[in-house]
């Protein structure tokens, strides 16, 4: 009996750790970065594998410029599932946005990227040159808003499209394009454009 009872914390640890990796990742990011543009040119030097990378990521990198931009970044991953890491990144203008402001801006010239993190060298993954970005503030004064994403995008490696309706909520922060990392937007590791770090 005394046996027995001396291994239940064990056990009971043991299942916990299992219980703890079997659960899913999931991010919500909402970003505002003031004095800023969407980097057009790809840069030097880059070797084959970072240019796919790169034109995956088209559209989504930030540098410094006269608008204001919002960033929605959403990440999912089912740990012990292999290639199960998903992205989503659109990225638009915000019109008439000022940190105080009282009502939403209106979101300008969106695109959506989607896809499995692993596979977007190869061009697998879907891309909406126009995404329509709907932003609500249910409470006022929380920093919390409810977001709204509808596009259809085109996945020219599987030559097949697919309709996308997000709606999620999260808490709109203001960070300079200097501090973006590269997942958010900033220029860094091309393959770290496809999954925020741990």
């Amino acid at each position: 009996m005394m046996k027995r009872l001396c291994c239940l914390p064990a056990s009971a640890f043991l299942l916990s750790l299992v219980t703890l990796q079997v659960q899913a990742r999931s991010i919500h990011e909402c970003i505002a970065v003031p004095q800023a543009s969407i980097a057009t040119d790809m840069p030097a030097g880059l070797d084959e594998f970072e240019q796919h990378l790169w034109t995956a990521n088209t559209g989504h990198v930030v540098s410094k410029g006269t608008d204001t931009l919002l960033l929605l970044r959403l990440f999912l991953e089912s740990p012990g599932v292999i290639d199960s890491q998903q992205f989503t990144k659109i990225t638009g203008s915000l019109k008439g946005y000022t940190p105080s402001s009282e009502g939403m801006p209106e979101v300008v010239d969106a695109r959506l990227t989607s896809g499995g993190t692993g596979f977007a060298h190869k061009g697998d993954y879907w891309l909406a040159h126009s995404a329509d970005v709907e932003l609500h503030q249910p409470h006022k004064g929380d920093g919390r808003i409810e977001v709204k994403v509808t596009a259809v995008g085109w996945n020219s490696y599987r030559k097949e499209d697919r309709s996308f309706y997000l709606q999620f909520t999260c808490q709109l922060k203001e960070i300079p394009f200097e501090k973006l990392s590269a997942w958010q937007g900033g220029d860094g590791n091309h393959w770290r454009s496809f999954g925020p770090g741990r």
